[in-house]
This record gives C-alpha cells, structure tokens and sequence, in this order.
C-alpha cells in the first residue's frame, strides 16, 4: 500500500559536535545509527532525524535533506526520472553504510534521496 516504509530528514552541520549534543541532549533522541560522518536518531517508530558532518568529502550547500526509503530503488528512479525532478543523479552504491540511492531536487531546491537499505538489520529498522 505505502511506497516507502520510514523516512529520514538529515541535516547537515559545520559543529558536529553541536549537533550530537543538541540532538541527543536537547532533543533526547535515541542514536540508532552511527556511521561516523553521519548519525541517525529514532523520533518515532518508524521517523528519524539525522546529522551529517560537513567535510571535504561532503560539501553540500543545502542544511536539509528529506530521505525517504523504499523496497525497490531501480522501480523508484524508474518512476521518478520520468516525471518533473530537477537535478536527478544515477543510482549510487554506499557499500559504507550500506545502501543504493539516488538524489534529486523539486523546482524550489528542495533535496530529496530515494534509498533502499541492503542490511537485513538496518531494513528492519527502516
């Protein structure tokens, strides 16, 4: 019935440090992924917030991004590469995490990821 089965809204910061503490001291999340450069933390059953570390290696100029996962991302980009999306990228592989995905925009700048979870524990979770 439902495309995708959680979603994921990552936001990016320069003090990762402060958004460990904000997001776990302030917010009182529970970290339920860590990845390093990025941690994910469970608001509810099946929505979660994360941060990601600003770096070299991800230079991103956006602060948010809107993640949302599905069961089959090649029948995703298939669907979506078709309709009005802006800035569609191929299908990558993050065998660090590890998940496919790909990333696009809506008209207004909006950055949105399609990503499937290839885990047998992380797709539990997700």
């Amino acid at each position: 019935m439902f495309r995708y089965s959680s979603n994921i809204t990552f936001i990016y910061y320069n003090d990762f440090d402060y958004g460990i503490n904000f997001f776990e001291n302030i917010l009182d999340l529970k970290l339920i992924m860590d990845q390093g450069f990025a941690r994910v933390y469970q608001v509810n059953e099946k929505a979660f917030l994360g941060i990601v570390k600003l770096n070299q290696e991800i230079n991103y100029t956006g602060n948010t991004l809107v993640s949302l996962s599905t069961d089959d991302v090649q029948k995703e980009y298939q669907r979506i590469s078709k309709l009005e999306t802006f800035d569609i990228t191929e299908i990558k592989n993050f065998p660090n995490i590890p998940l496919n995905s790909f990333f696009f925009k809506d008209k207004e700048g909006h950055d949105f990821e399609i990503q499937q979870f290839l885990k047998s524990k992380d797709l539990k979770i997700f």
